[in-house]
């Protein structure tokens, strides 16, 4: 009886030694930008790559930070941008990367506790159809920051 439990534990952790990627949800470079006193909302934006077989959607966001995070799109439409609230989520393709940017998808937090001050670390839950639930650090980076696609140094998800 331990023989099979001993092989298959060898041949999982051996897939692991060799680089191969858990299916789920893995939540990277989450950050956002520090906010004005009184600010009512302020942005975040972050990297989600589904390595798992099948699609998910990033269904909400809560955060003790804001009354409330919405996700949101932004649109240029007819030479104005116009934003609008994703009721149904954001869809995350089987093995595709969905990223959460300024001038398109992102995060509003509603209604900021307090205001939001840069080197400081901002706490959400994101909550997923079918991956499990993941909290995620944002770092608050100074205002008018613009991500960089090359900085690793902003970390997404506390494991």
């Amino acid at each position: 009886m331990l023989k099979p439990v001993f092989t298959a534990a060898l041949l999982l952790l051996s897939a692991f030694a060799h680089g191969a990627t858990p299916a789920g949800v893995q939540v990277s470079n989450a950050w956002m930008r520090a906010t004005p006193p009184q600010a009512p909302t302020a942005a975040g934006y972050l990297t989600v790559i589904n390595h798992g077989a099948q699609p998910d959607r990033l269904l909400s966001i809560s955060s003790d930070a804001a009354e409330r995070v919405e996700l949101h799109s932004s649109d240029m439409q007819g030479g104005v941008m116009r934003m609008r609230k994703l009721d149904y989520g954001v869809a995350l393709p089987a093995g595709g990367t969905v990223a959460l940017a300024p001038s398109g998808t992102h995060l509003m937090f509603i209604a900021p506790r307090k205001p939001l001050v840069a080197g400081q670390v901002v706490t959400a839950t994101l909550r997923f159809a079918h991956a499990a639930p993941q909290v995620v650090q944002f770092k608050v980076m100074p205002l008018g920051a613009m991500p960089s696609s090359h900085d690793h140094d902003m970390p997404g998800m506390k494991m």
